[in-house]
C-alpha cells in the first residue's frame, strides 16, 4: 500500500501519515512577524484617524506665529534714534531749562554756578535716569501710534485681535537702549504681554564718561579729557572754553558718530582777570 503524505499549508503544523511534529522554532518566528505586521497596520490606521479628526487644530498649531513685536520694533526704531540724537545734543533734556546757546542750539548746564571762584554744583545727579525720562516723554505719541498701526495691520491680514492699554519705559544699558512696552494683546490663539524693542547704542557708556567729567568739574573746577580718552579710546572728547567761564563738552562715539553735548560753569574768573 502506497504511503501518502499530507502536508498542511501552515508551517507551524506540519503533519504526515507517520508522525505529527511541531516546529516550535519556526512557529515562534512567524508569530512575531505576524504581530509586528498587525502593530504597523494599527499604527498607520491610528495616525490616519487622528489626522482626519484633528487636522484643523494641527493646522492652527503649525501656522507661523504672528509677532506684533517685529512690526512695533521696525516702527519705533527710527523714532528712538531721532529722539536720542535730539536730546543728546541738548545735554540730555527734551526742553533745557538752564542752558547756553551754542551754534544755534540750547545746551543745558549739567554742572553750574553763577558765582566766581567756586566750583559748580551738579544739576542732574542721576543723569542716566534724566536721559531716559527725556526719551520717554518724547516717544509717548510715537509709541501709541506704532502700536495702533500694528493692530490695524494684523486686522487687515485677517487676524482676530484684542488690544490692550499701552504702558512703556525706556531703559539705557551698556551698549544698548531698550523700550519695554506693556500692552496685553491677543492675536488669534496667541497672547502677548510685553514687547521688548532693543537697539544697539553707545549712549549709556557716553553718559558714564560724561558723569566722570562732571565729577571733576564739581570737585576741581576742570577736567583732564586727555586722560579720559586714553581710558576710553572709543570716544573723542572736545573741550570748548567760552568767554563767560562756561565749558562746553562734546563726547563723540567713534563707531556710531553720536554726540553728547553738555555745558559746565565751574571755578569761573571775572573777565579780564589774568591767572
Amino acid at each position: 500500500m502506497k504511503q501518502h503524505n499530507k502536508i498542511y499549508k501552515s508551517n507551524c503544523h506540519r503533519k504526515d501519515m507517520n508522525k505529527i511534529r511541531w516546529d516550535k522554532k519556526m512557529c515562534g518566528k512567524e508569530n512575531k512577524k505576524a504581530q509586528l505586521t498587525i502593530f504597523i497596520i494599527l499604527a498607520i490606521v491610528l495616525v490616519a484617524v487622528l489626522v482626519i479628526i484633528f487636522y484643523p487644530k494641527i493646522s492652527v498649531i503649525i501656522k507661523p506665529t504672528v509677532m506684533p513685536n517685529e512690526y512695533i520694533s521696525e516702527c519705533i526704531e527710527g523714532k528712538v534714534d531721532d529722539t536720542k540724537t535730539t536730546i543728546s545734543l541738548q545735554g540730555g533734556s527734551l526742553a533745557p531749562g538752564n542752558y547756553i546757546m551754542y551754534q544755534g542750539n540750547k545746551i543745558e548746564y549739567l554742572c553750574y554756578t553763577n558765582e566766581f571762584y567756586i566750583t559748580c554744583t551738579i544739576q542732574k545727579p542721576f543723569l542716566v535716569q534724566h536721559f531716559e525720562e527725556g526719551i520717554s516723554k518724547s516717544l509717548r505719541d510715537e509709541i501709541n501710534a506704532c502700536y495702533l498701526a500694528s493692530i490695524n495691520d494684523l486686522k487687515e491680514r485677517g487676524y482676530e485681535v484684542v488690544s490692550g492699554e499701552v504702558n512703556y519705559e525706556v531703559s539705557l544699558e551698556p551698549s544698548v537702549a531698550r523700550v519695554l512696552i506693556d500692552a496685553p494683546t491677543t492675536v488669534g490663539a496667541n497672547k502677548f504681554a510685553r514687547f521688548n524693542v532693543k537697539l544697539n547704542s553707545p549712549i549709556y557708556d557716553m553718559i558714564m564718561i560724561s558723569t566722570s567729567i562732571l565729577q571733576f568739574e564739581s570737585e576741581l573746577g576742570d577736567s583732564d579729557v586727555t586722560s579720559l580718552m586714553f581710558l576710553h579710546p572709543e570716544v573723542i572728547i572736545d573741550k570748548l572754553k567760552q568767554g563767560d567761564g562756561t565749558t562746553i563738552y562734546i563726547v563723540t562715539s567713534k563707531d556710531y558718530g553720536i554726540e553728547f553735548k553738555f555745558a559746565s560753569r565751574s571755578l569761573a574768573w571775572p573777565a579780564g582777570y589774568d591767572i
